[in-house]
């Protein structure tokens, strides 16, 4: 038996993380939104997830990004293409930007 299908999106980057893990995504045109789509993850159960930008909170050549669905939860994104993934105010996962080019 097999379980419910994991949502599609039009991925347009991903991240690849130090474990070797590599998460597809969707940037929004603007960059204020990250949507992953994924079968069961470090981020979710399974679903959909959207990271919105803190406008308010960009530092340098650093975005800063909450989880809509666990706040606790933000991603840092550097000009340079380092992520930081960080749960509760500690470090959980390092990793890569890359955005396709078509």
């Amino acid at each position: 038996m097999q379980g419910p299908r994991a949502p599609s999106i039009n991925a347009n980057g991903a991240i690849k993380w130090a474990n070797g893990v590599s998460e597809e995504m969707h940037i929004s045109a603007s960059g204020s939104t990250l949507t992953f789509a994924a079968p069961q993850s470090i981020f979710s159960a399974g679903g959909i997830t959207i990271f919105s930008r803190i406008d308010s909170a960009r530092n340098g050549n650093c975005e800063h990004y909450y989880s809509e669905g666990a706040v606790k939860t933000r991603m840092q994104i550097c000009d340079s293409g380092e992520v930081t993934l960080i749960v509760e105010g500690q470090v959980i996962n390092v990793g890569a930007l890359a955005k396709y080019v078509y």
